[in-house]
């Protein structure tokens, strides 16, 4: 994963759900401002990071033997921009799980406010060595994965 979206993967439950946190930097290169006007983490790249979420759910799933290909997202609802300082708690959770296509849901929040939603997202699951070297992703992961008890995340260092 080149275009890294998920900073913290704080839970997960092979394949049924997994939680992750993104903390927009003031440096972020991906911040615009558009037209003069308050910086935010454009609505795609949120989209990317729930997508990469529900890709390390398939990567540990499959212990790392497969990941999935986003092939459709039925629906995607963005309520209020991410800004600069804010810390994004993203959600996906399985609806379908089978050997031809996973089918999520995903959220992203930001305090207690849900600020986007996706549904209907189906990913094609295929071979994970044909696109990545599985023990460099085996490390990565080692690395960002630092659960937190689901009611803590309230009282953690997130910012509204």
């Amino acid at each position: 994963m080149k275009f890294r979206m998920v900073d913290r993967i704080i839970d997960w439950q092979s394949r049924r759900s997994i939680a992750g946190i993104k903390t927009v930097s003031f440096e972020e290169y991906s911040i615009k401002s558009a037209f003069g006007g308050d910086a935010y983490l454009p609505e795609s790249l949120l989209m990317e990071g729930l997508f990469q979420l529900g890709n390390w759910l398939v990567m540990l799933s499959s212990d790392f033997e497969q990941m999935g290909l986003l092939v459709r997202v039925e629906e995607v609802t963005f309520r209020e921009p991410v800004r600069p300082g804010q810390q994004l708690r993203m959600e996906v959770d399985v609806v379908s799980y089978r050997k031809d296509g996973i089918s999520f849901n995903g959220k992203a929040i930001v305090g207690n406010r849900e600020i986007a939603f996706g549904r209907g997202c189906l990913a094609t699951p295929v071979a994970i060595s044909d696109f990545y070297n599985s023990s460099d992703l085996k490390v990565l992961f080692s690395e960002i994965y630092r659960p937190i008890e689901k009611d803590s995340y309230k009282d953690s260092q997130c910012r509204d």
